[in-house]
């Protein structure tokens, strides 16, 4: 590992661990910076924290509508690691102070019953590794002061995470067309977003199973028992103290976070 992408997930570290945001990381990284760059940002922190006894327990899809495509100026969706202190019950309560500029994003999460490990899954291989789906509920927290829609900063920063909820009833997909369901997001009981499954790659199953190859040629593949957060509905949302989020995926039903005042 090079002192600069060592320097860049020690500045990431101590941004989370401090609620306070940092300086953009790819003025470490040189001016030839790129996503492998990005990623070996990534993989520093993650091997970091799994020493320090945080558990992988899936990954999360980003950056996979196609005005997150055309913003970034890439051509496919983005990825990060899911850790099992970023997991939130149905209804918990964020506290005040936690987070440093929160948004929403309404998705669906997919947990995988078989290993999905092969280079180039088809969509049978995909649907058949899927146990169940559940809706979910996003948090992302950039670590980073300015934003800038700089997708090396985004990468480096595991793409925003920072909590997801995920919804407490869980769905087979049979019977369920993902890709065609509405989804919606609740500020109260106000709706502050809404879109369908197609703005996720074309089809959150599609996601999957980009997501799927991605993980094999990176040596890290998708083994059963592990959460997929598979892109947003609609463009995030803010949050603010006192806020009651909810969403809602049609066919799969509702769940919800707060915020402290």
């Amino acid at each position: 590992m090079s002192d600069a992408i060592a320097q860049a997930a020690e500045r990431l570290r101590q941004a989370e661990a401090s609620a306070t945001a940092c300086e953009p990381v790819r003025g470490l990284l040189g001016t030839e910076t790129d996503l492998r760059t990005a990623y070996a940002v990534q993989r520093a922190n993650r091997e970091y924290f799994i020493k320090q006894g945080r558990r992988l327990i899936g990954r999360k899809i980003g950056t996979s509508s196609p005005a997150a495509l055309k913003m970034f100026g890439i051509t496919a969706p983005t990825y990060a690691m899911l850790y099992h202190d970023m997991v939130l019950n149905d209804g918990d309560t964020i506290p005040a102070g936690r987070l440093i500029q929160p948004r929403l994003e309404a998705e669906v999460a997919v947990v995988l019953e078989r290993d999905l490990d092969m280079p180039n899954p088809t969509l049978v291989d995909t649907l058949r590794a899927v146990g169940y789906v559940v809706p979910a509920i996003e948090v992302v927290d950039s670590r980073i002061i300015n934003t800038a829609n700089n997708i090396v900063d985004l990468v480096a920063d595991n793409v925003s995470g920072a909590f997801f909820v995920l919804g407490s009833v869980a769905r087979k997909l049979d019977g369920l067309d993902l890709r065609r369901a509405n989804g919606m997001l609740y500020r109260g009981a106000e709706v502050i977003g809404q879109g369908t499954g197609a703005a996720v790659w074309g089809n959150p199953i599609n996601a999957l199973a980009w997501l799927a190859a991605k993980q094999v040629k990176a040596e890290m593949p998708l083994r059963a028992g592990d959460v997929v957060m598979t892109g947003t509905y609609c463009p995030m949302q803010p949050a603010k103290p006192g806020d009651a989020i909810a969403v809602e995926i049609e066919g799969l039903g509702r769940c919800e976070v707060n915020f402290a005042a």
